[in-house]
């Protein structure tokens, strides 16, 4: 749909699906088909629909995530920057702390319960090994090139939540500064926080010409990875989009209405049978 509506006729058209880590996984895969000479340019998205995956029932874990996509370009240089170490990897043993116990190719899409999305989602868990992973993840991608974490200018972490991107600075120590929030905006929008953070640390005047800037982050699975980015000369855009988005009559809260009311009464429902 997308390489269609960019006119990208002869554009190979991959999906990755890892979650909150998917846009780094994306970003390392297509640096290396890039470093291999199989393309040259490479158009990578981070995004998530995830409203449409929600326990609206569920409050303690509904409030947490939002809508959101970002996109990047990456293309051949022969400039040493971009994307120059990365690392990735998965704790499988902890799958469970964030699962949707009931989707995926084990159920019928035609059953009831294929309706209904039920979330498992172990906070302390999660906050436990997010922050572990992802400070040695980054002290692993610090030691291929060299450098230490003075030498980075901008930390821009996977947006779970204030609590952990605290603990991961503290835990790396890197001033408070040097780390990029804006969850408290948007909430937790999985593949795409860490291209809408990027963007609007651009936009604010955060990213300079030759900055080291580092990645970090975490997701379902418990998929993990980080990625240090020496940025280029431009710090802004070539042009500006003309694009419009269409036009909304609803707030979010009216979009979001009937599945809200169906997950309510569900629960109700549920409720009456204990």
């Amino acid at each position: 749909l997308i390489a269609d509506a960019l006119g990208a006729r002869n554009a190979a058209a991959i999906d990755i699906n890892s979650a909150c880590t998917g846009f780094l996984y994306g970003l390392h895969i297509g640096t290396n088909l890039i470093r291999t000479g199989a393309h040259q340019k490479i158009l990578v998205i981070g995004g998530e629909f995830i409203s449409h995956y929600m326990n609206w029932s569920n409050r303690d874990v509904a409030v947490l995530f939002g809508d959101a996509c970002g996109a990047a370009v990456i293309e051949a240089t022969d400039q040493k920057v971009g994307l120059l170490a990365a690392k990735i990897g998965c704790e499988s043993e902890a799958k469970y702390a964030i699962q949707i116990t009931n989707l995926g190719s084990a159920y019928s899409r035609l059953s009831e319960e294929f309706l209904y999305v039920d979330w498992n989602f172990e906070g302390q868990e999660v906050f436990k090994r997010a922050v572990k992973s992802m400070a040695k993840a980054c002290e692993d991608v610090l030691q291929q090139v060299g450098l230490t974490i003075d030498d980075v200018s901008l930390v821009v972490p996977h947006q779970a939540n204030k609590r952990i991107l605290d603990s991961l600075g503290k835990r790396m120590g890197i001033d408070e500064d040097k780390v990029f929030v804006n969850v408290h905006k948007y909430g937790n929008t999985s593949a795409g926080t860490i291209p809408v953070a990027l963007a609007e640390a651009m936009e604010e005047g955060r990213v300079n010409a030759g900055d080291y800037i580092l990645f970090a982050t975490f997701g379902a699975g418990l998929t993990w990875g980080a990625g240090l980015i020496r940025w280029g000369e431009r710090v802004t855009p070539l042009k500006e989009s003309s694009a419009e988005l269409p036009p909304c009559e609803k707030t979010a809260l009216e979009i979001l209405e009937p599945q809200i009311k169906r997950y309510t009464e569900r629960e109700k429902s549920l409720s009456s049978l204990d």
